[in-house]
């Protein structure tokens, strides 16, 4: 059986070029959207949350269904998630520690004029530091907290979700979004049950190399959250809100028929889990 790392792998030989800075356009329904991306991130970023929409795979968290919430994206990256659901939001927290992936996400909100995204240039943790060190990885979206091998790093400011309720949050419809490459455990392990009172939806990769799942699903299912996951790949269908992505027709195919591979071949991603919470 083909291995799920190995198969990412030969698709980002296929893809990557490591450096460049790619301009993208889309649109939400018929609003007309533009994002400059990493290219290395069309096999990430691009893929998942533009074409796959693997953060609204259950019907709750599609993002027509939105509507008045404040969503706190957590690991913004260049900011993807952050323009397609501020179109129905009332109001986006963009969080990313890397300094160059928020310089991207500001130009970002920037051409896209939208006010209603507030950008925080900062790592989420679970215990505050005045700064903490962030490694980079092999790829734009991948800079962690834990360094995998020697690599370049940065001191970035750190800030805590319970900051982020406390200081910036003043609705009672929230929905947390959360890819942070590992840090999510500590996240939760330090969590109030205060700060998740607040919180009434949640969509989180889980990076399972750095901490137990069932720990963290135990913290939710305490605080009343009911809790599905899945092992990627994960393709949304029959989504009501239509994203069409302009030009990019060697992605748009390849991506379908890899998806067709890994459901025929049964691969799976053992190492990661896309969790979904409510109340």
């Amino acid at each position: 059986m083909l291995d799920f790392l190995e198969f990412y792998k030969i698709m980002n030989r296929i893809f990557r070029l490591k450096g460049n800075i790619i301009k993208i356009k889309f649109s939400v329904e018929e609003k007309s959207l533009q994002a400059y991306v990493p290219v290395d991130e069309l096999w990430g970023s691009i893929k998942d949350i533009l074409l796959n929409r693997i953060y609204e795979y259950i019907p709750n968290f599609q993002i027509n269904n939105l509507k008045g919430f404040t969503v706190i994206d957590a690991g913004a990256h260049v900011g993807l998630y952050s323009l397609i659901v501020a179109n129905y939001a009332e109001k986006v927290l963009s969080i990313e520690p890397h300094p160059i992936n928020y310089r991207l996400l500001k130009i970002n909100k920037a051409v896209n004029h939208k006010k209603n995204i507030e950008t925080i240039n900062a790592a989420i943790v679970g215990e505050k530091y005045d700064v903490i060190t962030l490694f980079e990885n092999e790829h734009s979206g991948g800079s962690s907290i834990f360094p995998k091998k020697p690599m370049k790093f940065y001191e970035v400011n750190s800030i805590t979700l319970g900051q982020i309720v406390d200081n910036c949050i003043d609705s009672d419809k929230v929905l947390l979004k959360m890819d942070i490459e590992g840090a999510e455990f500590g996240v939760f392990e330090t969590i109030d049950k205060r700060t998740l009172r607040n919180i009434q939806l949640m969509v989180m990769e889980l990076h399972l190399n750095y901490g137990s799942m069932l720990k963290l699903i135990n913290t939710l299912k305490s605080a009343k959250f009911k809790v599905i996951y899945f092992y990627p790949p994960l393709l949304t269908k029959n989504v009501k809100t239509r994203i069409k992505v302009k030009d990019l027709t060697f992605l748009k195919i390849l991506r379908l028929i890899s998806h067709s591979m890994t459901q025929l071949l049964d691969v799976r991603d053992r190492r990661l889990v896309i969790l979904y919470a409510w109340r």
